[in-house]
């Protein structure tokens, strides 16, 4: 399935947060939310899959993948290699998330080529002015992520998306078709009107909000 028609206008990418739980719970938890996102009406399912964050690691990709889940699977992952993207795909992952903060220009060429050919859609996430033009100056980019954390201070701020959607750089994504994905720093309904209002097509990283419900859902269970 592809990602970029998952969901037309309405696209929203759900996330996952770092989730601690008894390891022998973990993969009974990753999958059940996984179907409550599905059911809930999620277009897609961001899934993380760095092992020093999560149990399971790639692993999570195939357990969602295989319990029935049908929507696409993105897979959140610090990729610096061509191999990750390869072995994500066998795991089971439609998508994928490339850096621009931690990839050189010709590595996300070279990745988003890859992605092409293995029928995966790359995801690539910028921070500030500075990716998105080097992002846009990249031929046949899609889908750009942008993740309103500072990764210097950390601090989160909204208003960069906004930023850096303005002028030329909107024109540009705008005359592309480029769909633009809002990350970080969205937890209320108010908060995805703003990002949308910005010119955002989907969101993801609304995950923590949603990691703490469904925790508690475990819970009482």
């Amino acid at each position: 399935m592809d990602v970029k028609d998952a969901g037309g206008e309405g696209l929203c990418l759900s996330g996952a947060q770092k989730l601690e739980v008894p390891v022998q719970w973990y993969a009974v938890v990753i999958v059940e939310i996984a179907k409550a996102y599905e059911k809930g009406g999620a277009a897609c399912l961001s899934v993380l899959t760095d092992q020093k964050y999560f149990q399971g690691g790639f692993e999570n990709l195939e357990k969602i993948r295989n319990s029935g889940v049908k929507c696409p699977l993105l897979c959140k992952e610090f990729v610096i290699d061509a191999w990750q993207i390869y072995y994500a795909r066998t795991k089971g992952a439609d998508a994928i998330l490339l850096i621009a903060a931690v990839l050189p220009d010709l590595d996300i060429k070279y990745m988003t080529k890859i992605c092409k050919l293995l029928g995966l859609t790359p995801l690539v996430e910028v921070h500030d002015e500075r990716e998105m033009d080097r992002v846009l100056g990249i031929d046949g980019i899609e889908l750009i992520g942008i993740n309103n954390r500072n990764l210097e201070t950390f601090k989160v701020d909204i208003s960069n998306t906004k930023n850096l959607l303005q002028g030329e750089r909107g024109r540009i994504i705008r005359e592309r078709g480029i769909i633009v994905v809002g990350e970080s720093g969205l937890f209320t309904p108010a908060d995805i009107a703003y990002v949308q209002e910005a010119g955002v097509k989907a969101i993801n990283a609304i995950h923590t909000s949603f990691w703490k419900i469904s925790m508690v859902m475990v819970e009482e269970c």
